[in-house]
């Protein structure tokens, strides 16, 4: 299978939460073309008729992704710390090996999502769909700020995460968006 990548800027330069532009348009996430442009050093990959949205090795620290439809969309090895994604429809998006400290996922649906050896320190996942995400052994959840809410259902995570996420002092509540319990779904042992 051929594999087209279009480079969307020459100049790699990094991006400023000014000088970032994300050409949202109406849906469809990274599947329709004008949705997939990350015009600071991103490019787009066309698989199998499908359109993703390539960021890898961008410093997106401080950018405003709010509510935005980013699905498929891949922050692959970015640092997009303190960044605002609540409320974004993520699903199937990509963050492996990006560190995403102090990004606030409030309401967020990343269900599918790959955050294979991603690090959440200071994150907000409060209320955030998190279902079968792929998640590595070393994938760091460790110093999150809140998971009350969130629905972890079919995520697998690593004993000692799974063990520090069961006893975050935030670890209750029930999804407003699935009605999943977040200890239920996390598997604790009560």
């Amino acid at each position: 299978m051929a594999v087209a990548i279009t480079i969307f800027s020459s100049v790699l330069s990094t991006p400023t939460p000014s000088n970032i532009a994300f050409a949202a348009g109406d849906g469809g996430g990274a599947q329709i073309g004008a949705n997939a442009k990350i015009t600071t050093g991103g490019a787009s990959t066309l698989q199998s008729g499908r359109t993703i949205a390539i960021t890898r090795g961008v410093n997106l620290d401080r950018s405003d992704f709010k509510g935005q439809d980013l699905k498929g969309v891949a922050f692959q090895q970015s640092i997009v710390r303190d960044s605002d994604f609540r409320g974004a429809n993520l699903v199937g998006s990509s963050f492996f090996d990006a560190t995403v400290d102090g990004s606030d996922f409030t309401g967020a649906d990343m269900t599918l999502s790959n955050v294979e050896m991603a690090q959440f320190n200071r994150s907000n996942l409060k209320n955030a769909v998190v279902r079968e995400m792929y998640v590595s052994g070393s994938t760091l959840f460790e110093g999150v700020k809140d998971i009350e809410g969130s629905d972890w259902t079919d995520t697998f995570l690593r004993k000692d995460q799974k063990k520090y996420l069961c006893s975050h002092p935030t670890a209750k509540g029930t999804n407003p968006t699935t009605g999943v319990d977040t200890r239920e779904s996390l598997m604790c042992i009560d």
